[in-house]
C-alpha cells in the first residue's frame, strides 16, 4: 500500500512539474518576447473565439497551431486580418494563391491568401479548454500550480512524520515500573463441601427405582352385568393381631426398679 501510495505521489509530482515548467514558458513567452499567441517548442495554443469554423472547431476550443507557413490544402491555417489572427480552411489554389474559406457559410473568400502570410497550421484541438490554458500561462495560474505542487509533496509528508513512532531509549523519570499482581489461586474448597459434591455425584450415577407394581384390576362378569345384578362388594380382608413379644427369663419376670 505505501508503495502505491508513493507511486502516485511521484506520477503527481511529475505531473505538476511539467504543468509549471509548460505554463513558466508560455508566460515567459507572452509576457517578456511579446509572443500572440505564445510558442512552446514550435506550437502554439489558440483559443477560438468565434463560430466561423463550425463544424469543425466551436467557440472556446483550444486549437494547438504548428508554427510555420508549410502548409497544403485541406488544412486548417491561421494567419492574420488587421493585425488579429484569424482561422481559415484552404480549399484550393490559384495562381499559387490559397483560395480559403469560413465552414459556417460554406462560401470561398473573395480575397485570396499568401502562403507566407500563413503563421500555422491546426493540427490538433482540445474541446473547450480554450478558457483553462489561458488561465495556466498566467501569472496567478503558474502561482496555483506552485501552490498545488507543494502541497501534494509536503502534506503526505507532514501528515506521515505527525504519526510517526519515537525511536531511542526511554527515560527513567524516577517512576517505579508497574509490576502487575500474580493471579490468586483459588482455595480449596472445605471438607463439608466436598462430600457434599460427592455425594451429589453418586446421586447422579445412581439408578433410578423400578416403579411400584400395578394392582390387578378386578373384572366384572359379563353375565352379571347383562342381568343387571349388582356386583358382590369385595371382602375386607382380616387383620392378623400382632403377636405378643416374648419376655425373658420365663413367667417369673420381675422388672427393676
Amino acid at each position: 500500500m505505501k508503495a502505491l501510495l508513493w507511486l502516485v505521489r511521484a506520477v503527481l509530482g511529475l505531473l505538476m512539474g511539467v504543468l509549471i515548467l509548460a505554463s513558466g514558458m508560455l508566460l515567459f513567452s507572452s509576457a517578456v518576447k511579446k509572443e500572440e499567441p505564445p510558442v512552446l517548442l514550435g506550437y502554439a495554443p489558440f483559443t477560438v473565439s468565434n463560430g466561423e469554423m463550425t463544424p469543425s472547431l466551436y467557440p472556446g476550443d483550444l486549437a494547438i497551431l504548428r508554427v510555420g507557413p508549410e502548409s497544403q490544402p485541406g488544412d486548417i491555417v491561421a494567419f492574420r486580418i488587421d493585425g488579429a489572427l484569424t482561422l481559415r480552411r484552404v480549399v484550393g489554389t490559384s495562381e499559387e494563391m490559397y483560395i480559403t474559406q469560413q465552414e459556417a457559410f460554406g462560401q470561398p473568400d473573395v480575397n485570396f491568401l499568401d502562403p507566407r502570410q500563413v503563421e500555422g497550421v491546426c493540427v490538433t484541438y482540445l474541446p473547450g479548454c480554450g478558457a483553462l490554458a489561458e488561465f495556466l500561462y498566467s501569472p496567478i495560474g503558474l502561482a496555483v500550480l506552485v501552490v498545488l505542487a507543494l502541497a501534494v509533496l509536503l502534506i503526505p509528508s507532514l501528515l506521515a512524520g505527525g504519526s510517526a513512532k519515537l525511536e531511542g531509549p526511554l527515560v527513567d523519570y524516577g517512576q517505579e515500573p508497574y509490576d502487575p499482581p500474580a493471579p490468586r489461586r483459588s482455595a480449596p474448597a472445605p471438607r463439608r463441601r466436598r462430600e457434599l459434591d460427592d455425594y451429589e455425584d453418586e446421586e447422579e450415577d445412581a439408578p433410578l427405582p423400578a416403579p411400584p407394581p400395578r394392582q390387578p384390576v378386578r373384572e366384572r362378569p359379563i353375565v352379571a352385568a347383562l342381568e343387571g345384578k349388582e356386583e358382590e362388594p369385595l371382602a375386607a380382608p382380616r387383620r392378623q393381631r400382632p403377636e405378643k413379644p416374648t419376655r425373658r427369663g420365663g413367667s417369673h419376670y420381675k422388672p427393676r426398679h
